[in-house]
């Protein structure tokens, strides 16, 4: 009888269900170390929010001291980024989890269709919440809009998603190979948010950084949007930066369906279960 109270006491079952936990965190070893890489680099991101805050910096960096309309387009566009980065990659893990994935994977479809079209499906929901909050950063910038500038601005960030979203093809596949990858989610949402203008603007950061934020297809598309919305400088010139997003769409497309091909091999070999 002790023996039964002693392990069914709050502070036993409190025991048991941390040191479940922690087995399956540590079981995905890529997924719980960075876990704690990601930890780490947004408590060293949040120091470089102070600096946002400098309106004569920001007027010196960007043109505009305007920072609440500046941080607000970056906010509204999370919506589409966390559906083109991991709304896929979410559908994939429940469709494991149910079994559904057997009769996906029969079905005569692109695997790379399936999941580009389900992006889009998302991304349409997904709209209900981008429009509140970028309407609200229009109206803040009325003093400069215009509708060729609007047109111009949301043209560049289509593109951008778009590119973004075959970023989001690949970690959908990753799913299928390594099954848990909410961690490397996170890491690369820190990696987007921080080093892509986002929030802060990219010409403050070390030249390194910089460097790593032109590789990301948000950086040209917000720089272009605050461009033409709100009247900014640009990183580069602006025919450049259209170039790239064009450059990065093609490429990242390319690169998203041979991932694809590869992993669904991969993971048809081993079996399409969850555990």
């Amino acid at each position: 009888m002790e023996n039964i109270e002693s392990i069914t006491s709050p502070l036993r079952i409190f025991y048991m269900a941390v040191w479940r936990n922690l087995l399956t965190l540590t079981r995905y070893k890529v997924n719980f170390l960075l876990s704690v890489v990601t930890s780490v680099l947004w408590a060293a991101g949040m120091l470089l929010f102070s600096l946002a805050f400098d309106s004569s910096m920001l007027g010196r960096t960007v043109g505009t001291t305007n920072y609440v309309a500046f941080i607000i387009f970056g906010i509204s566009f999370q919506s589409w980024q966390g559906t083109a980065l991991w709304g896929a990659s979410g559908m994939l893990q429940g469709e494991l989890s149910t079994g559904q994935i057997d009769y996906t994977f029969t079905c005569p479809f692109s695997r790379y269709q399936y999941i580009i079209s389900n992006i889009a499906a998302l991304a349409i929901q997904d709209s209900l919440f981008f429009i509140p909050m970028f309407s609200v950063g229009l109206w803040l910038t009325s003093a400069t809009l215009t509708i060729h500038g609007l047109l111009l601005g949301l043209a560049s960030i289509v593109i951008s998603v778009a590119a973004l979203v075959q970023f989001g093809v690949i970690f959908a596949a990753l799913t299928l190979r390594y099954r848990q990858v909410t961690a490397v989610f996170s890491f690369f949402n820190f990696i987007i948010q921080m080093l892509s203008g986002m929030f802060i603007p990219l010409q403050i950061l070390p030249v390194p950084l910089q460097i790593i934020g032109f590789s990301i297809p948000v950086t040209f598309g917000m720089d272009l949007l605050r461009h033409y919305v709100m009247g900014t400088f640009t990183i580069f010139n602006p025919m450049y930066e259209w170039i790239a997003l064009i450059v990065q769409l093609a490429i990242f497309s390319l690169v998203a369906k041979l991932v694809v091909s590869y992993l669904e091999g991969k993971a048809k070999e081993e079996g399409l279960h969850y555990i």
